[in-house]
């Protein structure tokens, strides 16, 4: 039924944004794309990360981004997972991260205090689900690797713990740096911090943005120390109803990989780590045992997730065709939420808890 109501891809490079754009982000996007056609931002082939370099085996789901920026995703029909087909080389990259990826996504190109704040209110849902599985006041040293302004961190400072971290912009670690953080332009390196010497790495949707998932996350999980913990959490494939009321939201040009939950689950289990926590919003909580040396994971990208791969394709047309019909759960939620604050229920059932 699905298959003659919707078929791929679900949307053209038309230009059309999928969110209301600002005047800053209108003109950030104008210039991200003559840096690309003018050759200053170079491509490259991007592979899926099960090993499979077939382009028979990908299907085209998109090829715009939300912010309707040209860029075709694929989904590989061998492992599930999402991915842009092309993406920036290394160096241009790191470019992006420095002088465009805030402008085009926050829409300010300078922190404010209000996104500190919104950064805060993550950090403090990070803590209490991290110590809901763990004995926290075990944790002295928390770093986090895409820190932006660096508020996340602030909400495990004012825990007590000794926090530090890194991303490539610096007008927002700067305001970070106002705020008492230990913040560093760039990334993860021993030039800054010494191999096994943080007891919880964080990184908050910043794996999906790695060019090189794989081969970042083991030089990531060297800086932990034995028996310290990765806290991840990406964007997961079937959370996007409950994230979105239009799933092209979804589709980022920045976002490289795009997970599920199993297959995350899978990848750390090859990689020696032990998984404490994981679920379909894609938060994961890792161990790395005492006794962990750099993995070999071969066997692991070589092997089959046609399963996943086949519920991939099916929901994403569901996601599509509940959003064309507006029938989203997500839509009534959220206005059942907005009835129950203007009749005054919400406040009386607070008032009851």
């Amino acid at each position: 039924m699905l298959e003659q109501l919707v078929s791929y891809p679900l949307w053209d490079d038309d230009g059309k944004a999928a969110l209301k754009l600002n005047k800053t982000q209108r003109e950030a996007i104008k210039v991200f794309i003559n840096k690309v056609n003018t050759g200053t931002y170079k491509y490259v082939k991007n592979p899926c990360l099960c090993g499979i370099d077939d382009e028979f085996t990908d299907v085209l789901i998109a090829q715009k981004d939300r912010y309707g920026i040209p860029c075709k995703n694929v989904l590989c029909m061998n492992c599930g997972l999402i991915r842009i087909k092309d993406r920036l080389d290394d160096d241009s990259t790191a470019a992006f991260y420095k002088n465009d990826y805030r402008n085009i996504y926050v829409g300010l190109d300078i922190a404010t205090q209000d996104f500190f704040n919104s950064q805060m209110r993550r950090g403090e849902q990070f803590y209490s689900l991290i110590s809901q599985h763990i004995n926290i006041s075990q944790i002295k040293t928390v770093f986090e690797v895409g820190c932006g302004a660096g508020g996340i961190l602030n909400a495990f400072k004012q825990a007590g713990h000794l926090v530090s971290g890194c991303d490539f912009g610096e007008k927002y670690l700067a305001f970070g740096r106002l705020n008492g953080l230990t913040l560093y332009q760039g990334e993860l390196s021993t030039q800054n911090t010494a191999e096994q010497s943080q007891d919880l790495i964080i990184l908050s949707h910043v794996m999906e943005h790695f060019n090189t998932p794989i081969e970042s996350l083991i030089n990531i999980t060297k800086f932990i120390k034995p028996e310290g913990y990765l806290f991840i959490e990406v964007p997961g494939i079937f959370n996007i109803p409950k994230a979105y009321e239009n799933p092209l939201m979804y589709f980022q040009n920045a976002h490289v990989y795009n997970f599920h939950a199993n297959f995350l689950k899978t990848l750390f289990k090859s990689m020696g780590l032990e998984v404490i926590l994981s679920n379909e919003t894609c938060s994961l909580l890792l161990k790395k045992p005492k006794d962990w040396s750099v993995p070999n994971i071969g066997r692991f990208l070589k092997a089959s997730h046609s399963s996943c791969a086949e519920k991939v394709a099916i929901s994403l047309k569901k996601y599509y065709l509940q959003h064309m019909l507006k029938i989203n759960p997500t839509v009534y939620r959220k206005l059942f939420s907005f009835l129950l604050r203007k009749t005054g229920i919400k406040d009386i059932i607070s008032t009851k808890k």
